[in-house]
Formats: C-alpha cells, sequence, structure tokens
C-alpha cells in the first residue's frame, strides 16, 4: 500500500467552528450498494435536535439496481433542501468516498457516519458543545448501541494515547474538527482494506489534539457478518494493514517501544493466568452446561446468550 494525496478544502470559520454557511457540523455518509440502509442512516440525522448541520451523502460507484433508485428518490426528495447534498463518484474505496464528502462540507467539524449505522438525536448537540468549549479537544467519541445480529451497548475506555498504539477504540462514528482532516492530509485512501479510521486517529494524537469520550450510547451501530470490518480479520489482510501502519507511524511506535512491550506482555500474561486457572475451567463448564440446558437456535438460547453478553 501506499499513501495517497487529496487536494483539500479549506473551511473558513467563525466563531466556535462555525463557518459563514450558518454549518457547524457535517454529516458525511458514504454509501456503496447499501440502499437498503441508507434511509435509516439520513433519516437519524434529519431527526437530531441540533440545527446547525449539513448532510453530504457520497454515492461510492454504487451498482446495485435498488441502491441506485434510493439515490434517485433522494435526489428528488431534497433537490430543494440546502442541508443535504448527495455527490457521485466512482468506486474508491471508504476512505477516498469521505474524503470526496468532506471536501464538499462547510461546517467547522465532520461526523463520518456508515450507511448503515444511525445516529441518537442529540449526538450533534452534545459533541459540538463539548468541542466549542475546548479549544484543546479535537475529537469527541461515545459509547454506541449495537443492533442487527448482535444487541447490547459497545463501551470504550477513556483516551490513552499508548493504548491506540496497541488497539483501536476510537470507532470511526466520533466527531472531530476538519482542521484535523486537513492537518492529516484526509484519509488515507491506500488503506482500502480497512482501519482507514485507526491511522487517522494516530494521525490526530500526532498532531497534538486531544480526545474526550461521552459516556453514553449516542450512536447505533449494525454488527453484519459481511460489513467491511470483518475483512480485516483474515490473518494476512490483519498482518499487512498492521505493517502499513507501524512504517507509516514508526517514529511514534519507535518512540513508545519499550512501554508497548510491556503493556503487550502484561496483556499475555493475563491471558496465560485466566487459562491456567480456576477461571477458564469455571468458563467451561458453564458452556457444557448451557448447552446441555439450553439447545442451540432456540429462543431461550437466544434470550439468555443476549443478556450474557449485554455491556453496561
Amino acid at each position: 500500500m501506499r499513501t495517497g494525496a487529496i487536494t483539500l478544502n479549506k473551511a473558513k470559520p467563525g466563531p466556535d467552528g462555525e463557518t459563514r454557511t450558518g454549518v457547524k457540523i457535517s454529516v458525511v455518509i458514504p454509501c456503496y450498494n447499501h440502499g437498503k440502509f441508507l434511509g435509516d442512516a439520513v433519516e437519524s440525522v434529519l431527526r437530531s435536535d441540533f440545527e446547525g448541520y449539513e448532510i453530504v451523502i457520497v454515492n461510492d460507484g454504487s451498482t446495485d439496481p435498488f441502491t441506485l433508485r434510493v439515490f434517485k428518490d433522494m435526489a428528488e426528495r431534497f433537490s430543494d433542501n440546502h442541508r443535504v447534498a448527495i455527490i457521485h463518484q466512482e468506486n474508491l474505496g471508504l476512505s477516498s468516498a469521505r474524503n470526496a464528502g468532506i471536501h464538499r462540507t462547510t461546517g467547522g467539524y465532520i461526523l463520518p457516519l456508515d450507511a448503515d449505522n444511525r445516529i441518537r438525536p442529540d449526538y450533534l448537540r452534545k459533541a459540538v458543545d463539548i468541542l466549542d468549549r475546548n479549544s484543546d479537544i479535537g475529537v469527541v467519541y461515545a459509547f454506541a448501541n449495537l443492533f442487527g445480529e448482535k444487541k447490547g451497548v459497545w463501551t470504550f475506555p477513556p483516551f490513552d494515547p499508548r493504548k491506540l498504539l496497541i488497539e483501536n477504540f476510537v470507532e470511526a462514528c466520533s466527531v472531530f474538527r476538519k482542521r484535523i482532516w486537513e492537518e492529516c492530509n484526509g484519509y488515507d485512501p491506500a488503506m482500502v482494506i480497512g482501519y482507514e479510521d485507526w491511522d487517522f486517529w494516530i494521525c490526530a494524537m500526532e498532531k497534538g489534539w486531544k480526545f474526550h469520550l461521552i459516556r453514553e450510547a449516542l450512536f447505533d451501530y449494525r454488527v453484519r457478518t459481511d460489513s467491511m470490518a470483518s475483512g480485516c480479520n483474515i490473518p494476512e489482510n490483519h498482518r499487512q494493514v498492521i505493517r502499513y501502519i507501524c512504517e507509516k507511524h514508526k517514529d511514534t511506535f519507535a518512540g513508545n517501544l519499550s512501554a508497548l512491550i510491556s503493556d503487550i506482555r502484561e496483556r499475555e500474561s493475563f491471558i496465560q493466568r485466566v487459562y491456567e486457572g480456576n477461571g477458564w475451567n469455571l468458563l467451561m463448564k458453564y458452556y457444557r452446561l448451557r448447552d446441555g440446558i439450553l439447545p442451540e437456535g432456540t429462543q431461550r438460547r437466544k434470550l439468555f446468550d443476549r443478556i450474557l453478553h449485554m455491556k453496561h
């Protein structure tokens, strides 16, 4: 993979990040053949209790007939709505689609929203309030409500720079200053496999921006086995992306190498203690008991597993 370059469109911010258009935050929704979900994503933004927003929808070269019909219908529906813009491009991948959308935005703050996800009505308002009041904070992230193939609340830890170098715990659906996108030269279009948001957050951290966690579920994350994120779990893809990120940010990783090794060893030690201790044996006994009492595929089994894996 190689790092791509893009032409940046610098916003002209006024007080508190507001641009001359009156738009404070721009929601960018890339879509590739996800027409069956797109309407829900757009409607979730339209239900926002914050007024100063715009929506930029990017058709990333969709070929699915249903998705193309959805775009046609939306173009007619929003033809006179200055808050909603639709742009079309050839299929270049998620990073390029986000960049194209952000290039078109006029807001000082950006929220990337995947076409199969949704935001809660108060997300924009709460994120904007934090960024307006704290000029040193560049990124606002929040918990997520899981829906689709898994239910529950997806929680994230408070920001830790060292932890971010080990794994990405800042979801892509986070609000950031457009200035960060400019400073980082956008999302890396070479990262077509995934993890482009992790790379982006590392860059934001390197530029000295602070991250703020809102401990509330402010967006809905759809869990799908065929999602783009699942492709990153293929071992070879995972290794390739990790190597690329480490090489791209090698000075940052090298400067924290001893601490990273210590953290990784601590995690390995914890896993080993669990495996060798009673915790592992108890876990195996629990699964054998569950499988004996609640056969797989039954409604009771599904309900029990849903309760067990619910995070609070």
